[in-house]
C-alpha cells in the first residue's frame, strides 16, 4: 500500500531515539527562548519593558503555543513546522516554512558567541582587538559544535543543568535589587501600567524577539517521548519560568542602573556589579555557561530541519547522514561553518551596529512570517484529518471548539502582522534613515523567501523520482508502518 506519509515522518523514527522527557523539553524550551541579556535589552524604554513583555506573551506567545501544541501532537514527526505546513498546504509551503524557520540560525549562533565573548571581556576587564574577538567567537562556536556532537541524551543533560544556572542569574539580580537602597531608574506608575502597543511599539517588537522559538522543540519530534503530556508540561512551566525570569531581570537592571546607561549585552553583570564587583564577575561567568547551553539548544534543534530536508531530498542526501551517536553531523557542521562566516562578515562592515540591527529586524520579519503557516494550517488539518483527532489520548486540541480555534487564529495572525509592522515602522537604530531601513529590511527578507523557493524548485526534479517504498527499504525495520 502506498503511504500518504512523508519521508520526514517515516525515516527519523527508525534512526533516532526517543530520549526527550518532560524536564528535558521544558529546559530545552527555556534555553531556546530565554536569554539573560534579553532582560537588559528590554530596558531601553525603562519600565515599559515589563508591560510590553506581558502583552507580547499574551498576544503572541500564547497563540503560537496553542497552535504548536495541537499541530505538534497531531503530526509528531521530526521537522515540526516543515511537516505541519506540508500536510496542510503542500510540499512547497512545507519547505519554505521550514526554510524560514531555519534561517534564524544565521544570527542566533553568532549572537550567542558574541555575547559570551563580551562577558569574557567583562570578566577580565579588557576590550579585545578585532582579531582576538573574531578568534574567540569562532572558538566558542567550535566548542558549541563539539558539545552538540555528543549523543542527544548527553548534550541535553548539559542544557538541563544550565537551566538552573540561567534562571539563577535572574534570581540573583532580583535579590541584589530588592535589598539595595538604590533606585537608579525612577519607578513611574503610568509607564509600568501602560499596555499601549502604539506608544511602545519598539519594546513590543523587542519582546517578540525575546519570545520567539515556541515551536522549535517540535523540530525534534521523533526524539520526544509522549508528546501530549510532555509538551503540555513544557508549555505551562516553561512559559511560567520564562516570564518570571524576564521580569525579575528587567526589574533588577532598572533598579540598579539608570535607563540611559544600560549596556544591552552586559547589563545584567553591570547591574550586579553595583552591589558587588565579585558577584558581578560570578554572574558574568554564569551567563557565559547559560548562553553556551542556549547555543547547544539552537544547534541541536535547528539541525533537525536540515536533517529532514536531506531525507526529503530537498537538500543533498549527505545532510541526512547521522553518526553512531544518532547525531546529524553534516547538518551541525553546516550550521557551525555558516555561523563563523557570519561572524567574519559582520566584523568587516563599516557600520557594524547598524548592519547588526538591520539583520535582527530581518530575523524577526522572516521568523514571524513562518509562523503564519501555523494559523493557516489549523483549520485545514482539522477538516482534512478528522480521523486523527479521534485519539485524544495522543492529540491535544485547542479548547473551546470552533470559538477557541478561531480566536487563536485571529489573535495569532493579527499580532503577527502587528509585530512585523512595528519592525518596519521603528528602525532599531538611529544610524539608518527610516526609508533606508524599510528598503533594506524588505530586500533582505525577500532574499530569504526567494532563496527558499529557489532551492525548492531546483530540487523538484529529484524529488519527483522518489519512490517512498524504495526509500524505506533502505532502512531495515520490518515493523515500520508505511
Amino acid at each position: 500500500m502506498k503511504s500518504n506519509k512523508m519521508l520526514a515522518e517515516l525515516i527519523p523514527q527508525r534512526l533516532l531515539n526517543r530520549v526527550l522527557e518532560r524536564f528535558d523539553l521544558m529546559s530545552l524550551y527555556f534555553a531556546l527562548i530565554f536569554g539573560s541579556y534579553g532582560a537588559a535589552q528590554m530596558t531601553a524604554e525603562g519600565w515599559a519593558g515589563i508591560p510590553m513583555m506581558l502583552l507580547a506573551a499574551l498576544t503572541f506567545l500564547l497563540p503560537t503555543a496553542l497552535a504548536s501544541y495541537e499541530l505538534g501532537t497531531l503530526f509528531p514527526g521530526e521537522g515540526g513546522i516543515y511537516i505541519w505546513s506540508q500536510k496542510a498546504l503542500g510540499p512547497i509551503h512545507g519547505f519554505i516554512s521550514g526554510w524560514l524557520s531555519w534561517v534564524p540560525i544565521f544570527l542566533l549562533l553568532p549572537l550567542g558567541a558574541s555575547t559570551i565573548v563580551a562577558h569574557i571581556g567583562f570578566i577580565f576587564n579588557t576590550k579585545f582587538t578585532l582579531g582576538v574577538n573574531i578568534t574567540l567567537q569562532a572558538i566558542v562556536v567550535v566548542i558549541i559544535t563539539i558539545i552538540s556532537c555528543f549523543r542527544l541524551a548527553l548534550s541535553q543533560k548539559y542544557i538541563n543543568l544550565m537551566f538552573f544556572v540561567s534562571f539563577g542569574t535572574a534570581i540573583i539580580i532580583f535579590l541584589c535589587a530588592l535589598f539595595s537602597n538604590n533606585q537608579a531608574t525612577p519607578f513611574r506608575e503610568p509607564i509600568i501600567n501602560s499596555f499601549d502597543v502604539f506608544k511602545h511599539g519598539a519594546m513590543y517588537s523587542a519582546a517578540i524577539l525575546w519570545l520567539l522559538g515556541v515551536e522549535v522543540p517540535f523540530n525534534m519530534g521523533a526524539e520526544i517521548k509522549d508528546h501530549k503530556k510532555n509538551a503540555g508540561f513544557m508549555f505551562l512551566w516553561g512559559t511560567v519560568a520564562l516570564l518570571i525570569a524576564y521580569i525579575l531581570g528587567i526589574y533588577g537592571v532598572l533598579k540598579l542602573l539608570p535607563v540611559g546607561s544600560i549596556n544591552a549585552i552586559t547589563g545584567i553583570s553591570d547591574a550586579v556589579s553595583t552591589v558587588s564587583h565579585s558577584l558581578g564577575i560570578i554572574i558574568a561567568i554564569m551567563i557565559c555557561f547559560a548562553v553556551s547551553s542556549q547555543d547547544v539548544a539552537y544547534m541541536n534543534s535547528y539541525s533537525r530541519l536540515l536533517f529532514v530536508s536531506g531525507i526529503e531530498k530537498r537538500l543533498p542526501s549527505l545532510v541526512s547522514y547521522i553518526t553512531a551517536n544518532k547525531v546529524p553531523l553534516p547538518a551541525i557542521l553546516i550550521q557551525s561553518l555558516i555561523s563563523i562566516f557570519i561572524i567574519i562578515f559582520f566584523t568587516t562592515q563599516q557600520n557594524l551596529a547598524a548592519t547588526f540591527q538591520l539583520y535582527i529586524g530581518s530575523l524577526i520579519v522572516v521568523w514571524v512570517a513562518a509562523l503564519f503557516y501555523l494559523y493557516i494550517a489549523l483549520p485545514i488539518v482539522r477538516s482534512r484529518y478528522r480521523s486523527l483527532y479521534q485519539n485524544l489520548d495522543l492529540v491535544w486540541k485547542i479548547p473551546g471548539k470552533s470559538i477557541g480555534l478561531w480566536l487563536t487564529i485571529t489573535f495569532g495572525i493579527f499580532f503577527n502582522v502587528v509585530a512585523i509592522y512595528f519592525v518596519f515602522a521603528n528602525p532599531f537604530t538611529t544610524d539608518i534613515p527610516a526609508s533606508e531601513w524599510r528598503k533594506w529590511l524588505t530586500i533582505i527578507s525577500l532574499f530569504f523567501i526567494v532563496s527558499g523557493a529557489l532551492i525548492y524548485f531546483l530540487s523538484e526534479s529529484k524529488v519527483k523520482k522518489i519512490n517512498i517504498e524504495e526509500e524505506i527499504k533502505k532502512y531495515e525495520n520490518p515493523n515500520l508502518d508505511i
